[in-house]
């Protein structure tokens, strides 16, 4: 599927539309596909959130329509799906968003194994779909910054952004770890992550190794395009 996400812009009261396209990559079985909605929001820890359509204030469900929602593709071939978004008149500025699934499935949705056994094999795949209306404000703030040892995952520093803008932001940066006479212990960088407006959430900078007992410094820099980047620091101490 392609692609995976697209952001469009819009003003209250018009229409605008998007297309995604699917293929089938195998060459000798068809499938049969459906397409469903979802919201998704962001948990604290970065984490999505999947909830029916129109859960949200900033739901794109409501004014999204898809054609077609049920098609079959034969081997090896692919097919575009279109979709319209009627943004209704007065609609607030800001960045509305929901996300289209694609689930396939062989014919009659399941294939027999080689004892005759009826087994289901499903794929599904999503395709985000984000529409700027009017002009959402982007702003936000780093409100957080934490080492985390790890126990069951890899070791690394969470910084916690808040999104207090109406606009959705995508993020770029880096956090350096320096010890305690300003030595940089390590750089970590992410790109493109995403933080949704209102939200309150962790991202994540894995570490390579646990930190050694000692105080350290925490410097982030995040920058999601605005006229500045987005800067925190902590003071932490390893026992």
């Amino acid at each position: 599927m392609s692609p995976p996400r697209v952001q469009l812009v819009a003003l209250a009261g018009s229409q605008v539309t998007g297309i995604v396209s699917v293929d089938n990559p195998n060459p000798v079985t068809a499938l049969d596909v459906t397409v469903s909605m979802n919201d998704v929001l962001m948990g604290p820890s970065g984490e999505l959130i999947w909830l029916e359509p129109g859960s949200h204030q900033w739901s794109l469900a409501p004014w999204l329509t898809v054609n077609p929602l049920e098609f079959t593709l034969g081997p090896a071939q692919g097919r575009a799906v279109s979709y319209t978004v009627t943004v209704p008149d007065g609609a607030p500025d800001g960045t509305y968003w929901s996300t289209l699934f694609l689930d396939s499935a062989g014919p009659n949705g399941y294939e027999r194994d080689i004892q005759g056994i009826g087994v289901v094999t499903r794929v599904r795949v999503g395709h985000f779909v984000y529409v700027d209306v009017g002009n959402p404000t982007r702003q936000g703030g780093i409100v957080g910054l934490t080492y985390d040892p790890g126990v069951e995952a890899p070791p690394s520093v969470r910084v916690q952004i808040s999104n207090t803008g109406t606009g959705l932001l995508r993020l770029s940066g880096s956090v350096e770890v320096r010890d305690a006479m300003g030595g940089l212990v390590e750089r970590v960088t992410v790109e493109d992550e995403a933080s949704f407006p209102g939200a309150t959430h962790d991202i994540l900078f894995p570490l390579a190794s646990r930190l050694a007992p000692g105080n350290y410094t925490l410097l982030a820099v995040l920058d999601y395009g605005g006229s500045s980047v987005l800067l925190g620091d902590a003071e932490v101490s390893v026992q």
